[in-house]
């Protein structure tokens, strides 16, 4: 699909995997909605972007507001006229042994990483089922796909919007509307900053990726139409396959590595 005039809206657009997806649909001529909670940051970007394209509409949106994401919508609609394309990527990490992690930060990210996909899905899904066209882009992460020590209550974000994911690929069979899982693994973003950084990158080695490769591979799924998932980098593919018939040898691998 060529992505001039597209009407394509990221969230979490402000900052890591977003905003370098955000860069690379504007360099195709893409039409573009960013959003994101941090104001500065997005009008920045949109700014940029829009003195690139002449169309880059800045919305700051709390994902985990159900009022601030039907504004995102209304406020796509009146300026565009339409979404082509969703990228659902607001989420965010916190990463704690389980016996030493808190309920309200497994209930903040769930609230995020799980709800709030949902409810941009929501807004953005009945108008591109009635023209029979659009894609919906879940950004979710290996950790939804493998489960890693430390990392507990992020996994269970990530395994939770897999699964939603998965079941959305098959609700939208037939359609026209097109759905696009990407995975991808551990990268030099805002969320590793975040974390526990020596637990975190001494148990995920085997799947470390950089933005750059993730934005590429998100937007060649856009190109393509992909219906199906995206797993970044490809090596990890070995794992994830390993994961399902052979869930201790898995298991065993991540184990050596940390």
């Amino acid at each position: 699909m060529n992505l001039h005039d597209k009407v394509i809206v990221i969230t979490g657009a402000s900052s890591g995997f977003g905003e370098q997806i955000a860069r690379r649909c504007a360099q195709q001529g893409a039409r573009l909605v960013l959003a994101a909670r941090t104001p500065g940051p997005l009008e920045q970007l949109a700014g940029e972007l829009g003195a690139r394209t002449g169309r880059a509409l800045a919305v700051p949106t709390d994902v985990a507001d159900d009022s601030a994401v039907q504004r995102l919508a209304q406020a796509t609609y009146a300026h565009f006229g339409r979404a082509d394309v969703l990228v659902a990527n607001a989420g965010f990490g916190l990463l704690d042994p389980l016996a030493q992690a808190r309920l309200a930060d497994l209930q903040e990210m769930i609230d995020v990483n799980v709800y709030g996909t949902v409810r941009c899905i929501q807004a953005f899904l009945p108008a591109m089922l009635r023209s029979r066209s659009g894609q919906i882009v879940v950004m979710a992460s290996l950790a939804g796909l493998i489960a890693t020590q430390g990392m507990g209550f992020y996994n269970t974000s990530k395994h939770a919007l897999v699964g939603m994911a998965r079941t959305l690929l098959l609700e939208l069979y037939g359609t026209g509307v097109r759905c696009a899982l990407v995975c991808p693994g551990v990268a030099n973003t805002g969320f590793q900053r975040r974390a526990d950084a020596t637990m975190y990158a001494r148990s995920t080695r085997l799947v470390t990726c950089t933005s750059a490769q993730v934005a590429d591979a998100t937007v060649r799924a856009i190109q393509r139409r992909t219906h199906g998932e995206v797993i970044v980098p490809r090596r990890a593919r070995v794992l994830t396959t390993l994961s399902l018939p052979v869930p201790g040898l898995s298991r065993l691998v991540l184990r050596l590595l940390g």
